[in-house]
């Protein structure tokens, strides 16, 4: 292209007929501007509009007129107005002599350039003073420069790559001129021998494509969100203004998300995850994990619990679950979770274990694991499913605890071994089912479950028989008096691996699964928090809203708990005294309910108003039943007696203090005022930029305020952040030099154990799922 004469300049299209630019304002008048093949004009101040006819060169060239426009209206060939609203920033052409300060300034005006010509450019070389290793020459080229190098392989390959290179010639070398210390261009070419790009295509090329760190901070925030790659490149198209203008494309997102996994796993899965659990460990000190290797030092078992899961266990630990169903389902990775009710009867979550098999070792380490991170407090019960080896487990690790089995798994494996009854309009397994949920007593029990097997002929079922054995843990009449807070099936551990399948997918590596995992987390702890937020928020219902009963329960107890509570007020008025007998010591009551079969014995002390009842409901609920209810009236009680309030049902329960093995208070958020101070600082910094963006002069000021203060903050940051740093660096050592023995003695400190694999045939270890 000829030289230009101006050096203020803007850049428009060019066409082939004429052009109206109107209005235009110069500083210089009578200014002389050259256009490349066209005639001479002049830009006078008695010029209102300039007509221009040009005969382009090529169809993508450009022309240039004045820069110092403040409001410029462009006429196309297909009579599109667009207009200019604000000043626009000059796009110079490259010419010889042109100066530079840095090789980066230099290597930017070429970028820019060859963006606003439609050519992509690179660097063929760059010569480096012996001295001071400094750059003294480089030379920046047009990406389609020079021939590709012949491939080897290409009588192997049936469809090479296209080929792009042509040889073009356009260059632009520089070189170091040490008297003024700038690089000066030296030798300019700017003839190409190939079509360039049209604007519309330009934002493709890789020189102009570019992620920055607002981006790469948007794209890591929507991949911890679980958002997949296109959703998010749709999203922040539409932020952008379109997809040219985003600046990188949908395959430059994907490599960068690829990176930064291959950069979170430089030291492998086995060293990120020690990595990770150091960084929990640095944020909250209450933070458990245990780790078990095999006899190769791998990584086996993994069992962890942040410090709000201790909180957890400590208050509503009492009746727990523990599943492993998860880890059977197709392509997902064999996780195993403790669950149990808070006292809005949601999910909370205890602890997780990622394990190498279902052995009665690898359980005994994990229960021994979560009874050490929970300052060794057993569960008043556990259920599990019907895994013989996590039984047996369970006897030696936990004797105490009572160990139930979910109602669920056995439907399931009943349909699976008695599938074959189930002809001809069978009804064995609702007969199975009132064997289990309609007995009243043992000897009831017995009946039933003899009437089954001879009316459908099946006392020689080998399922049948392992399932009676344990009876104890699934027949209700022999779990009355078992402390289960109404928690019997799956439906804890089930609605939570619901979750899970929104959040995993199979091709995650160990840190992005736990990611996902504290995503799943943080979901059922923030359903607390809206129960939390409706019970404070909303009245509860009452039934009978003159009774100063249940005025006090739902003073008490949470929206929920008032529920069943309510329930039981509320069969309370269906209920009778049959008979009664009554003395100074115990008086004893039976009790019925209109309508319905059956009897129940309620003794008590009217005078201590102590009071039980032969339902169980309290021993297993901590509620107390319409039985006993029905004798709180006639004994004139208005209030619920103190002893019988259970802590784990009111809404005062999450004020109890939790200390660690060490006696400090355990916080489920260290960063709790910095959290606040957080939000606080962000609602302001909003609130400012709204109201400082409508002038530019307190823009600007708000602009200058808001460097010099990040000077000042990241100065004090720096000074205090030393020894955070350090720890970091040291953690980061110490999974990387595993080969030094001291080194790896502080890196295994949380290992707990070692597993014995047993012999298998062939020289083939069995990966773990951490190798694979």
């Amino acid at each position: 292209m000829t030289e230009l004469l101006s050096e203020t300049s803007i850049l428009v299209p060019s066409m082939d007929t004429t052009m109206m630019v109107s209005p235009i304002e110069t500083s210089k008048p009578n200014m002389e501007v050259l256009l490349p093949e066209t005639k001479t004009v002049n830009l006078s101040e008695e010029t209102n509009e300039l007509m221009i006819t040009m005969i382009p060169p090529w169809k993508e060239d450009c022309q240039l007129i004045s820069q110092n426009v403040e409001k410029t209206q462009i006429v196309q060939h297909n009579s599109t107005l667009i207009t200019f609203s604000r000043p626009i920033i000059a796009k110079k052409i490259p010419k010889l002599g042109m100066k530079f300060d840095t090789v980066l300034e230099a290597k930017d005006f070429w970028k820019s350039y060859g963006g606003m010509m439609g050519f992509d450019i690179r660097q063929l070389y760059a010569n480096k003073c012996k001295l001071d290793n400094s750059v003294s020459s480089f030379r920046l080229v047009c990406a389609k420069e020079g021939q590709r190098r012949p491939d080897k392989r290409d009588h192997l390959t049936k469809q090479p790559r296209a080929e792009t290179r042509t040889s073009c010639q356009v260059r632009m070398s520089l070189k170091f001129a040490r008297d003024i210390k700038k690089y000066v261009i030296c030798d300019l070419e700017l003839n190409h021998n190939h079509i360039l790009q049209i604007p519309e295509t330009s934002h493709m090329m890789p020189s102009q494509r570019k992620i920055s760190e607002v981006q790469a901070l948007q794209i890591d925030l929507a991949d911890e969100a679980g958002i997949r790659p296109k959703e998010t490149h749709e999203l922040t198209s539409l932020q952008a203004g379109g997809k040219d203008v985003l600046g990188y494309t949908k395959q430059d997102q994907k490599n960068y998300l690829r990176s930064k996994r291959k950069r979170d796993l430089a030291y492998g899965e086995a060293g990120s995850l020690l990595e990770y659990f150091h960084r929990q460990l640095l944020d909250n000190p209450s933070f458990q994990y245990a780790i078990q290797l095999d006899n190769k030092e791998k990584i086996t078992n993994i069992f962890w619990a942040d410090a709000r899961m201790v909180i957890d266990y400590a208050i509503f630990g009492d009746v727990i679950t523990f599943d492993t169903t998860y880890c059977t389902k197709k392509e997902n990775r064999p996780l195993g979770v403790f669950c149990g009710f808070n006292h809005h009867r949601e999910i909370v979550i205890f602890g997780a274990a990622l394990l190498y098999d279902e052995s009665k070792e690898s359980f005994m380490w994990l229960f021994e694991s979560f009874l050490e991170a929970h300052m060794q407090k057993k569960p008043k019960t556990i259920f599990t499913d019907q895994d013989p080896a996590m039984a047996s487990a369970l006897v030696e690790k936990m004797p105490e605890t009572y160990h139930g089995l979910y109602v669920w798994h056995i439907m399931q494996n009943a349909i699976r071994h008695l599938g074959n009854k189930l002809k001809d309009g069978s009804f064995i397994l609702r007969d199975f089912k009132a064997c289990m949920y309609n007995s009243e007593d043992q000897f009831q029990f017995q009946e039933t479950w003899d009437a089954l097997l001879q009316r459908y002929k099946v006392e020689d079922n080998s399922w049948l028989k392992s399932i009676y054995k344990g009876k104890e843990k699934w027949a209700h009449c022999y779990m009355k008096k078992v402390y289960t807070i109404g928690m019997r099936s799956t439906q804890l551990s089930e609605s939570f691996n619901s979750d899970l399948k929104d959040f995993m997918r199979s091709n995650l590596d160990i840190i992005h699964f736990l990611k996902q995992f504290e995503r799943a987390v943080g979901g059922k702890r923030y359903k607390e928090l809206q129960a939390e937020y409706n019970a404070r928020q909303k009245l509860p219902r009452l039934k009978m809203i003159y009774s100063p009963l249940l005025k006090h329960a739902a003073h008490v107890y949470t929206p929920n708990a008032f529920d069943l509570f309510q329930n039981e007020f509320d069969w309370s008025s269906a209920a009778y005294i049959v008979s009664r007998t009554e003395n100074n010591q115990m008086s004893e009551y039976q009790v019925a309910i209109f309508d319905k079969d059956g009897e129940y014995t309620v003794s008590g002390n009217v005078k201590d108003i102590i009071i039980s009842c032969s339902c169980g409901m309290f021993e297993t609920m901590e509620f107390l039943c319409c039985h006993c209810l029905k004798v709180l009236n006639v004994w004139d009680v208005k209030q619920i007696p103190a002893q019988y309030i259970m802590k784990r049902w009111t809404r005062e329960v999450r004020k109890m203090i939790v200390h660690d093995s060490d006696g400090k208070v355990v916080q489920s958020d260290t960063r709790a005022d910095a959290t606040a101070g957080y939000k606080n600082i962000c609602f302001k910094a909003i609130k400012l930029a709204a109201r400082s963006s409508d002038f530019e002069v307190t823009s600007n000021f708000v602009e200058q305020v808001i460097e010099e203060a990040y000077k000042k903050v990241d100065s004090f940051c720096r000074h205090n952040q030393d020894d955070d740093v350090s720890n970091i660096l040291n953690a980061k050592e110490m999974v990387n030099s595993c080969s030094d023995e001291d080194a790896l003695e502080r890196l295994l400190e949380n290992v707990k154990g070692l597993k014995k694999k047993e012999g298998r045939k062939g020289r083939k270890r069995l990966k773990s799922w951490v190798e694979k």
